[in-house]
């Protein structure tokens, strides 16, 4: 738990993670002699939070704040922004008495006592209060046990600022306050691209945590793809240079791609990796349906098809079509042909209720006429098993030329008895 930061070359800053949670053993400032750092080596120890409240163990404080903010300096100091509130909780079990907290000055006197805020544990949590923090309440707050194990925060009052932000052509920032613990957020107003950190933040020591971003132009180039072994590369389709951009990929005929299908074009003008590859792919033979043949030349390789068909008077069940996909594989199965009828015609002046090549065993199809018309014959056919239809398809005729034709019949039979 124990944090470094880089202050000076050869000359690191040391502190616990949270000051109060944590106590440090060891030399907080060391500095490279000879190759060999000055004093002992540091380490961070849990308090009594991580040990179940023992009592033989220095107690933790727990560190809330209202109105402003407060952060942990690099050498281990509480840093306050004047006008904050700050709350300094020290965990201790209430059954076994009360802590005391010792403050290294007496410019005023601090409240103290159980905390009694909702959402507190009164039994745990022994508060002392800095109200509206100033510069004079700067100093070393301690807690002490009943069994007399202590542990201390050094607070100290100051109205950290950063310098003010400059904000340059296209760039927009969330916020231009440069209060200590600010977070500022940045991005581009002009279609450009982000050249540097989106977010900074202001630090303790009155720094921002990075130099400000700035707007650029950003294009990039050409993608830098190299052919394999087999001297196959991928295609490239620029769909747009700018940031955010673009490139796509595909593979020659007979080979499939592996790897991603497209690429990004990064805020660093570079193409976002990995890059794809083209490896030769082969599906293997799909064979042909009963009662039917393919039609396509082995091998088969990425985006070769293959056509089946049927023998006369069998349908197929299935696609038609298949294609040799990327992976090695066919986009489709092995289709059926089937026993079926096939188109009976129509009736002359009339319709029939379905119009297609083939038809499945047991369906039915009928048979109608235009107005003014009879049917004479099956009004409905019906597919056998044995690819034939149950009848002759009918005829639409006239039924006043058909009275006629009747009556005609009967007066020549008259005359020749």
């Amino acid at each position: 738990m124990l944090f470094e930061t880089e202050i000076l070359l050869y000359f690191p800053y040391y502190r616990c993670v949270d000051i109060g949670k944590y106590a440090m053993i060891g030399t907080s400032v060391r500095t490279c002699v000879r190759e060999e750092w000055t004093g002992q080596k540091p380490s961070c120890f849990g308090l009594n939070q991580e040990n179940d409240y023992a009592m033989e163990k220095p107690p933790t404080i727990l560190i809330r704040h209202q109105n402003g903010p407060i952060a942990q300096s690099n050498d281990g100091k509480l840093i306050v922004y004047p006008g904050t509130t700050v709350h300094l909780e020290c965990l201790w079990m209430r059954r076994f008495g009360n802590p005391k907290w010792n403050v290294s000055h007496d410019y005023r006197k601090y409240p103290e006592g159980w905390s009694s805020d909702e959402g507190r544990d009164p039994q745990l949590e022994y508060r002392i209060s800095i109200m509206h923090a100033v510069k004079d309440d700067s100093g070393t707050f301690t807690c002490v046990t009943p069994a007399r194990h202590t542990h201390s925060v050094e607070v100290f009052v100051k109205p950290v600022h950063c310098n003010e932000i400059q904000v340059r052509r296209g760039l927009s920032a969330s916020t231009l306050e440069t209060m200590m613990g600010t977070r500022v957020l940045f991005s581009c107003t002009n279609g450009n691209a982000l050249i540097g950190t989106p977010e900074i933040s202001c630090l303790p020591s009155g720094n921002w945590s990075a130099p400000l971003p700035v707007c650029e132009s950003v294009e990039c180039g050409e993608v830098p793809i190299q052919a394999n072994s087999n001297g196959s590369a991928p295609r490239v389709a620029i769909l747009s240079r700018e940031v955010g951009g673009r490139a796509a990929f595909s593979c020659p005929p007979g080979y499939g791609l592996r790897g991603p299908s497209e690429a990004i074009c990064l805020p660093s003008g570079e193409w976002g990796a990995p890059f794809p590859s083209c490896v030769e792919v082969q599906c293997f033979h799909p064979g042909a349906p009963q009662n039917g043949y393919a039609q396509g030349t082995p091998p088969y390789r990425a985006g070769d098809v293959v056509q089946f068909n049927c023998n006369p008077e069998y349908m197929m069940q299935g696609q038609p079509i298949i294609a040799c996909q990327d992976n090695g594989r066919w986009s489709g199965g092995l289709p059926k042909c089937v026993q079926a009828c096939s188109y009976p015609g129509t009736a002359i002046s009339g319709r029939m209720s379905s119009v297609k090549f083939y038809y499945s065993i047991g369906e039915s199809i009928t048979f109608t006429c235009d107005a003014g018309l009879e049917l004479r014959g099956a009004k409905m056919l019906k597919c056998l098993k044995n690819g034939k239809w149950s009848n002759a398809i009918p005829t639409c005729v006239n039924p006043d030329a058909a009275v006629n034709v009747r009556s005609d019949a009967k007066g020549l039979y008259k005359r020749d008895n």
